[in-house]
């Protein structure tokens, strides 16, 4: 029997053509446009749905609540195997993090794109959608949450991270390694995230921005938020997430707004933890009242901390364990 899979298209340079001054112009196929090339037709039943057609950069949370419901409507479909979203690869980290976090389903969610135009000579938008189709379809899949099929690789949405900005093996996850790969085809899966959570969508989103600390860092930018309605801030410390007294001024003042803060670190590998004790380390931050990030990534931390602040749900130890 067929399996029956739904492509969810929103753009990106999985679907661009070259314009006349030979540049890339996002969005600019739809998907039927895109599938005749892959070549599987008769193996999978697909269910096509094109729903942006947006540079990645272009997407809001009004798309991203957009997408969520088409997806949830989907699913509602006892005999869909999984679901295929098809996205620039820019924000594509982001979204399939969104997704992980908000749809609790047994059934895969597969987010991927291409690094060239499906024009363009060696073009991976061809072997990312057929692996991405026949990891969906897949009924090993099952479990793995929302992931990120690009370059053969399965990788789970909450480390996921774009790692090279041209190159066709364009995202990774340094230190965590694959769920999987698709090797000839063939799915294969050895290891499923342990735990998942999980929050509702909203009509609207609280401000999160992002902050790095660097040798020098001053509090402009921290005080000029200070000023603003933002509701969350996402630290970048150095190393096990220290940053700088000038820094720490503003941030220990933002603290006593209510603004919450969560502290993250610019590494690829480990996590922040209160091990130094001077001022700016993350355990003079976390005396104030600052939360520690564990080992999520910068942008990864914003995505949980909006939503946490928009279901009011205080439990921000998640984030260390």
């Amino acid at each position: 029997m067929k399996k029956k899979v739904a492509l969810v298209t929103t753009g990106g340079t999985i679907a661009s053509t070259r314009n006349a001054a030979n540049k890339l112009e996002s969005g600019k196929l739809n998907g039927n446009e895109i599938l005749a090339m892959c070549q599987l037709e008769q193996e999978i039943d697909i269910v096509l749905v094109d729903l942006f057609q947006v540079p990645s950069m272009h997407m809001s949370f009004e798309h991203l609540n957009t997408l969520h419901k088409k997806i949830i409507e989907l699913l509602q479909d006892p005999k869909l195997s999984g679901i295929v979203v098809t996205h620039g690869t820019d924000s594509l980290e982001e979204t399939a993090y969104f997704l992980e976090l908000t749809i609790m389903d047994k059934r895969p969610i597969i987010v991927t794109g291409s690094q060239k135009s499906p024009s363009d000579p060696g073009t991976d938008v061809y072997a990312n959608l057929r692996n991405s189709l026949l990891v969906a379809a897949d009924d090993a899949s099952d479990g793995i949450g929302t992931c990120v099929v690009f370059n053969e690789k399965i990788v789970h949405a909450k480390y996921v991270k774009k790692i090279h900005s041209s190159s066709i093996n364009g995202f990774g996850s340094i230190g965590y390694g694959m769920l999987g790969f698709i090797d000839n085809d063939e799915v294969i899966i050895y290891q499923k995230p342990t735990k998942r959570e999980h929050y509702a969508i909203q009509p609207s989103y609280p401000q999160v921005e992002i902050v790095y600390a660097h040798l020098g860092a001053g509090a402009t930018i921290l005080e000029l938020l200070a000023t603003t309605d933002v509701k969350g801030i996402v630290l970048v410390g150095a190393g096990r997430g220290q940053i700088t007294p000038a820094m720490t001024d503003a941030v220990q003042k933002l603290c006593q707004q209510g603004v919450k803060i969560v502290l993250t670190t610019a590494t690829d590998e480990g996590r922040v933890f209160p091990t130094y004790d001077y001022y700016g380390s993350a355990n003079n931050l976390e005396q104030h009242g600052v939360i520690m990030g564990g080992d999520f990534d910068a942008k990864k931390a914003c995505m949980k901390l909006r939503l946490m602040l928009a279901n009011h749900d205080q439990h921000y130890a998640t984030f260390m364990h």
